[in-house]
């Protein structure tokens, strides 16, 4: 390998493990607010007969922004990260086919190094 093609391996690389971890972002962040919304319609209920704090309007006020508040400020962040990992030209959901995470990251080594390739003939 040559410099040039080792600097597109070492970006390629670079960009495959930020893909992944915005993927990982997202399954935390689904995960999370689906036990949020399990707590908010179900558990409080078991629980309101136990402690009349519960039924106090300022811990339902309070509960009602995290609950509202959580998804979407993160969510806010989540659309932050993955607008800095895929680029507008990318389309990351043809990439969500079912199929072995080394497959995929092949893949897309192999798309961003030719990515890359084109870059430098461009330029010469």
């Amino acid at each position: 390998m040559n410099q040039s093609q080792n600097e597109s391996y070492i970006k390629a690389r670079k960009r495959i493990e930020d893909m992944k971890k915005f993927y990982r972002h997202l399954r935390i962040f689904i995960i999370v607010n689906v036990l949020l919304l399990l707590i908010k319609l179900n558990l409080f209920n078991w629980f309101k007969d136990d402690y009349d704090w519960l039924q106090s309007p300022q811990f339902n006020d309070w509960m009602g922004w995290n609950f509202l508040g959580t998804p979407v400020l993160w969510g806010i962040g989540l659309l932050a990260h993955g607008l800095y990992v895929f680029t507008f030209k990318s389309k990351p959901w043809q990439e969500l086919k079912p199929g072995f995470l080394k497959r995929w990251e092949e893949r897309q080594l192999e798309r961003i190094l030719k990515e890359e390739e084109e870059k430098v003939s461009r330029r010469d």
